[in-house]
């Protein structure tokens, strides 16, 4: 609001308050009110400067909501909530563990959408990014990911009041994890002994014996890789994973086997620092990668290993509950996504089912 000016003038013995201003639309408009008398009129005429000022606030702030782009609102949401992992003690109370991923969506994000008004970005417009990504040839997966980071941005927008709705809620899901192709592959014991064999040279030992902590304790690579020995209770038989290092920032216990043992006593031999890490990552990818080439292991990652141990104790009678308490998922759906059937299931499977079919 600029170039207010007010009156008060009196006609026919009767006393009126008149107020002219200049709009933000640079229009010029006027304000009359009757006023009961003289004093009434002073009074009013505060109350009517006052409501105008407030309404030009307003209004700036509506104009400026209107002109705000995505590329800006992104700059700010990035730098809100896209920041290095704040702690209070073991917990995490705000920002990421991982930054590289979430900024490389947002950057193609801002590719895309540009300096698009953010209020002018449709659900249809959202729906061709999406379509776009997916004849890139990313996996439905990979385009959710970066669909959940749009989501989020919208939301903020939401928050701030750059918009009122997001354009995710005015259509159909635009985010389906039904969809994804969920990977089942789990390493047979005939690989699992082949694959060992070929970590057992001394210079990839180091490798296998995180290999054995991951088959055995259906832990994070991160969280193997961040393991203390100060979290490794040997007498026990129990890693302490602090909720710092787990992917949901809660802390959870795992149980070490008869040959992690052995593999974590190995390591242990030399007296070493409490705060020291268990596990040495030493090229990890590449001793990985040629041991797998050389069991002849095909088609197998890393976190299919934790599918492995998930299905193996999910065979073996272990109720989904406490399957799900040892891989640290929040929800049991998630947990049933990894204790995929193996070949021993389905043969116990094909057992019962004739045992079934003989006894009718």
């Amino acid at each position: 609001m600029k170039e207010k000016r007010g009156f008060i003038v009196k006609r026919d013995g009767r006393f009126y308050v008149r107020i002219s201003y200049t709009d933000q639309l640079g229009k010029r408009r006027e304000l009359m009110r009757r006023a009961r008398d003289k004093q009434h009129a002073k009074q009013l005429q505060k109350e009517l400067a006052k409501q105008l000022d407030s309404a030009g606030d307003n209004q700036r702030a509506e104009l400026d909501a209107a002109k705000m782009t995505f590329a800006k609102v992104a700059a700010m949401y990035e730098a809100i909530r896209l920041i290095p992992a704040v702690y209070v003690g073991d917990r995490k109370v705000a920002g990421l563990r991982s930054l590289r991923t979430p900024k490389a969506f947002l950057r193609r994000l801002v590719a895309y959408f540009g300096n698009a008004r953010i209020r002018s970005i449709t659900y249809s417009q959202v729906d061709a990014y999406r379509l776009k990504r997916l004849s890139d040839g990313l996996a439905i997966g990979s385009v959710n990911r970066e669909l959940a980071l749009l989501c989020s941005l919208f939301n903020y927008a939401k928050r701030e009041g750059f918009i009122s709705r997001s354009p995710f809620e005015m259509g159909a899901p635009l985010i389906s994890l039904a969809d994804e192709t969920r990977r089942s592959r789990t390493l047979s014991r005939d690989e699992e002994e082949r694959l060992l064999l070929a970590l057992s040279d001394s210079r990839r030992l180091h490798i296998r014996a995180l290999v054995i902590a991951a088959l055995d304790t259906g832990a994070r690579k991160n969280e193997l890789l961040t393991l203390i020995w100060r979290d490794v209770d040997l007498p026990s038989s129990v890693i302490r994973l602090r909720s710092l290092n787990t992917k949901t920032a809660r802390q959870r216990e795992l149980p070490i086997s008869a040959r992690l043992r052995d593999e974590l006593q190995r390591l242990e031999s030399t007296p070493g620092d409490s705060e020291a890490l268990v596990f040495n990552s030493r090229n990890l990818q590449k001793h990985f990668a040629t041991a797998l080439r050389e069991a002849d292991v095909d088609d197998f990652r890393w976190h299919d290993m934790r599918h492995s141990f998930a299905s193996r104790l999910a065979h073996a009678g272990l109720s989904v509950p406490e399957l799900a308490a040892l891989l640290g998922h929040a929800m049991y759906q998630t947990t049933l996504r990894y204790a995929n059937p193996t070949t021993e299931t389905i043969q116990k499977a094909v057992e019962m089912l004739n045992r079934a079919d003989v006894s009718r």
